[in-house]
């Protein structure tokens, strides 16, 4: 099963990925635990997916296996037609590495505090690139700065002298200075300020339009989503269970675990007494929401020309 999002070629695929661990050992028995089942998706060039969903759901077990911290349990995943599980070593793989890069939720945890700004711009330059001299690697450096709209002065300052919005500018241009073509976000902007997320999104965006960045871009928030995302995928308890067109899920959700997380976010405009009576019975209905939406859904229904949505009733 494949997520039609769009008809250009994909740089990766994903096609009916499954992950399981094993859990416990020792002197207990031994479990599987399933963390993704059955999931597919493309990733193309200048487009963002969406990957939205509660914590545990599997989505950055996703990125995990795509930036191959771990192997597919079945299924495969597809960078430009040729098996991931084949890049094994090499240039080859330092190859794919440049290609396909990882920026993680906490930019502080992302960078040497030891270490200057110059030092994280400039190493993976010096691992990736043919840099031929030390003007030239400046020069660089220089560059990448004013991509991410930094003022290249940052580049003599330590981590903890920056912002956390520009220190995820950093890790953005370190993925740039690779020749990253898709960029894994997992929630790049939840642990800034609300006032600084949109300077970032709104960047993303940039260099999805201006340098052709496919971008995944994994949230629990559907309004970020809704602003970056061309399109989305919803997930729960490690299967894909509504995607397509970001605009047609949000204004059309059909399945009952995509509505809950609607529902889920709170609206400016009604007063928070009345939003006590509305929800009454919130808790109690997202516990059976859950525990039908957990269940394997085999049965897919195309809801529009990209919208599609996992048949809930078959898993009932």
């Amino acid at each position: 099963m494949t997520l039609p999002l769009t008809q250009e070629k994909p740089i990766i695929q994903l096609k009916n990925v499954s992950k399981n661990f094993a859990v416990g050992g020792g002197f207990s028995k031994q479990d599987v635990f399933q963390a993704l089942r059955g999931v597919s998706f493309d990733l193309h060039k200048g487009k963002t997916l969406a990957l939205v969903g509660e914590s545990g759901c599997g989505k950055s077990t996703v990125a995990r296996l795509i930036t191959k911290v771990h192997d597919v349990s079945s299924g495969e995943i597809l960078f430009k037609g040729q098996n991931i599980n084949d890049i094994r070593s090499g240039k080859s793989l330092r190859d794919y590495r440049s290609n396909v890069q990882m920026v993680f939720q906490d930019p502080f945890g992302s960078l040497n505090p030891a270490h200057t700004i110059d030092h994280h711009i400039a190493r993976p330059l010096k691992i990736h690139n043919a840099i031929a001299s030390k003007a030239q690697l400046k020069a660089r450096q220089h560059e990448l700065m004013e991509m991410v709209e930094l003022d290249p002065a940052c580049l003599s300052k330590f981590p903890h002298q920056l912002s956390g919005g520009q220190r995820q500018r950093v890790n953005l241009a370190r993925a740039l200075g690779v020749g990253a073509e898709i960029i894994l976000a997992d929630e790049p902007t939840s642990m800034l300020d609300v006032s600084i997320r949109l300077g970032v999104l709104n960047l993303m965006q940039r260099m999805k339009k201006e340098m052709g960045i496919g971008f995944l871009y994994i949230t629990h928030d559907l309004a970020t989503a809704h602003y970056i995302a061309e399109e989305t995928a919803v997930m729960y308890r490690g299967q894909i269970v509504e995607w397509g067109d970001t605009q047609s899920i949000l204004s059309n959700p059909q399945h009952p675990y995509t509505q809950l997380l609607i529902s889920a976010v709170p609206d400016p405009d009604t007063p928070f007494s009345e939003l006590i009576k509305q929800t009454d019975n919130y808790s109690a209905n997202a516990d059976e929401i859950r525990a039908l939406s957990e269940k394997l859904q085999p049965v897919i229904n195309q809801v529009s020309d990209n919208h599609f949505v996992r048949c809930w009733e078959s898993a009932a």
